[in-house]
């Protein structure tokens, strides 16, 4: 078996082709991700295609960045990605190549989060590859969006299920904002959420502009639950690929007294489908840090995912 990677050849189109090829493409690893930290923190991106014995069969997007003209930082999260299943084999070929290319020494810093399951012999492939674990790797829920609603529906949590029942008898209205544009209101509401609950959120200016990335690709999605007039909830959805990723919400005490926010996500789920996106990425857990968030996305029904770990 050869392996190799083809670095920054062909157009973004071609990139974007490979990409939908992706079953569960991951935000991150999208050309819009990368324009949008390049506008926003300086990130360049460089595109890998990894060939298995001279045929495509993934790809990879590293982001770099010069510090003092003298010292080069990089980052791959959630990457590579695979068209189908890779051999073991393939796996620890694109892992040694990478190593190659992203060395992690005084002049030259690695953050690198693999898209690949917490499991042993995962640790042995990165460890053998040179790769050095330093943190715990990501967790987060993916919905099926290809599975029908009564499917979904009894895979939910008993309280979830009720609860957005509740909600829909509740005599609230959706507003699906397809172009997202109310996100500036809605970043506001998250950074003040933000602020009284003491969590890290996305800036306002990044999310923007990934909004205007995503948004010439159809993968752009803002759905708002009313009470009448009044937002009570609000979710921002960002499409990548054939996936999709829950990135931002928000609801206020009336949102969370009716469980709006269940409704926003059940309603959004529909729509993506509709759209022709079959997953979604819940966008990460954390129940040391968000214990409601996690249970929120746990309800759902959805299917767990954890990451083999950070590594530089």
């Amino acid at each position: 078996m050869t392996v190799t990677i083809q670095w920054n050849e062909g157009t973004v189109g071609d990139w974007d082709a490979l990409f939908a090829r992706v079953p569960q493409s991951t935000l991150p690893q999208a050309f819009g991700y990368a324009q949008a930290m390049s506008k926003t923190y300086g990130w360049l991106p460089k595109l890998g295609v990894i060939q298995v014995d001279g045929a495509p069969a993934g790809m990879v997007q590293v982001l770099e960045r010069r510090h003092l003209k003298l010292f080069t930082l990089r980052r791959i999260h959630r990457g590579p990605l695979w068209f189908g299943d890779p051999p073991p084999d393939a796996v620890a070929g694109a892992l040694r190549l990478l190593r190659a290319a992203c060395p992690d020494n005084p002049l030259a810093r690695l953050s690198f989060l693999p898209e690949l399951p917490d499991t042993p012999d995962n640790a042995d492939l990165l460890a053998g590859a040179g790769f050095r674990r330093f943190g715990p790797g990501y967790r987060t829920v993916w919905i099926d969006l290809s599975q029908p609603d009564a499917v979904l529906r009894a895979a939910m949590a008993r309280d979830w299920r009720q609860r957005l029942k509740g909600a829909e008898k509740a005599g609230l209205t959706m507003d699906l904002d397809p172009a997202a544009r109310n996100l500036p209101w809605l970043a506001k509401q998250e950074h003040e959420q933000a602020q009284v609950k003491h969590y890290r959120e996305m800036s306002g200016p990044l999310a923007v502009r990934l909004r205007n990335a995503l948004h010439a690709k159809d993968g752009v999605l803002m759905a708002a639950a009313l009470d009448g007039t009044e937002a009570v909830a609000a979710g921002l959805f960002l499409g990548h690929g054939t996936a999709a990723t829950y990135q931002l919400g928000w609801s206020n005490d009336k949102g969370r007294k009716t469980s709006a926010m269940r409704l926003v996500l059940w309603q959004a789920v529909g729509h993506l489908r509709e759209r022709g996106f079959r997953w979604l990425d819940l966008g990460g857990i954390n129940p040391d840090t968000a214990p409601g968030v996690t249970e929120f996305k746990l309800g759902s029904g959805g299917t767990v995912f954890e990451s083999v770990g950070l590594y530089h």
